[in-house]
């Protein structure tokens, strides 16, 4: 049996062989043989939307959950701490640091419940309900460019990622 190579040896070239690969013909193809996975097109699609996302929200010196906790809690003035974290979808340590960067920021309060001492509720300030404005028209913008991608019945591509989002229990 003749004896294992090292790593590095792996890397150069054994006698006879030329150092450096032969290169590319110019225009060739070539096969990503993950592309026949549906898992994989979503997380390449989901890298591609969050950067763009991240872009519209960074000028503002927010965070995705940021963002999300303000649309929320604009739908949803009054709601308890712990509901946004259900609706989130998100871990409670998360939802408490966003809930302090926003409350420091100055877009959002967080008062005692009238009902129940224990619990906190949300509220946008007017300077946090003018920032959700502002920065959702540039969202809803990149929504329009992601739905112009998609050809074909709309309805049906959204019914089917919401179908995806039942299996998961993520709706």
């Amino acid at each position: 049996m003749p004896p294992r190579k090292s790593p590095a040896s792996r890397l150069q070239p054994a006698a006879g062989e030329d150092a450096a690969p032969a290169p590319r013909p110019a225009g060739r193809d070539l096969v990503n043989p993950m592309d026949r996975f549906v898992g994989y097109k979503i997380r390449r699609i989901k890298q591609a939307v969050i950067g763009e996302l991240n872009d519209i929200l960074r000028p503002h010196e927010l965070r995705i959950m940021d963002f999300a906790t303000l649309c929320i809690v604009e739908a949803n003035p009054g709601l308890y701490q712990n509901e946004i974290t259900r609706l989130l979808g998100a871990e409670p340590p998360a939802v408490v640091l966003s809930l302090d960067r926003l409350e420091k920021g100055g877009y959002l309060i967080r008062r005692l419940s009238e009902n129940d001492r224990r619990l906190r509720t949300l509220h946008l300030t007017p300077s946090g309900r003018q920032l959700q404005k502002k920065v959702n028209v540039k969202v809803e913008q990149q929504e329009r460019q992601i739905k112009l991608a998609v050809h074909g019945d709309l309805a049906a591509f959204v019914a089917a990622l919401d179908d995806l989002m039942r299996y998961y229990d993520l709706d």
